[in-house]
C-alpha cells in the first residue's frame, strides 16, 4: 500500500470514528416520563401534549393536580402570562435541552473536530509531509 493510501485511510478512519460517535450520541434529550414533581430550571423548555394538540412551555411547575407554566414565546418575568392545565387532561409531556448557560452538544463539539480533521488533511496534501 503507497504511503498516500496509507495516509489518506489514516483521516478517513478518524472521521468515520467520528461521524459514529455523533450518530450514537442521542443528542441532549433525556429520556424518561415527567410523573413525580420535580425541580426544573425555569429556562427548561416543556413540551406538553393534550387533546392532540402540543404545547411548548417554560418556567414550568407541577402543583400536585395540574402543570402550570409560561409559553414559550412569553418572557419569563410574565407572571400573568402563566397557563395552567389539570393533570388529568396531559397526555404526555418531555423535557428538552435547557437554553440558557447550556454545553456544546455533540453535534457541534463533531463540527470543530471534523473541520479540525478536515484542516489536517488540506495541509498535509499541500505539504506532501509522509508522516502526518
Amino acid at each position: 500500500m503507497s504511503q498516500r493510501l496509507r495516509h489518506f485511510t489514516g483521516h478517513v478512519s478518524r472521521l468515520a470514528f467520528l461521524l459514529l460517535a455523533v450518530g450514537c450520541s442521542g443528542g441532549r434529550w433525556k429520556p424518561g416520563r415527567i410523573e413525580q414533581p420535580f425541580p426544573l430550571e425555569p429556562s427548561a423548555v416543556v413540551w406538553i401534549w393534550s387533546a392532540g394538540q402540543v404545547e411548548k412551555w417554560h418556567a414550568v411547575v407541577f402543583p400536585p393536580d395540574s402543570v402550570s407554566g409560561i409559553p414559550y414565546r412569553m418572557a419569563l418575568q410574565c407572571d400573568s402570562c402563566r397557563r395552567s392545565m389539570p393533570r388529568a387532561q396531559v397526555d404526555s409531556m418531555k423535557v428538552g435541552p435547557y437554553q440558557g448557560g447550556r454545553g456544546p452538544s455533540a453535534l457541534e463539539v463533531a463540527g470543530v473536530v471534523g473541520a479540525l480533521l478536515l484542516v489536517e488533511i488540506v495541509i498535509c496534501s499541500l505539504e506532501g509531509a509522509k508522516s502526518c
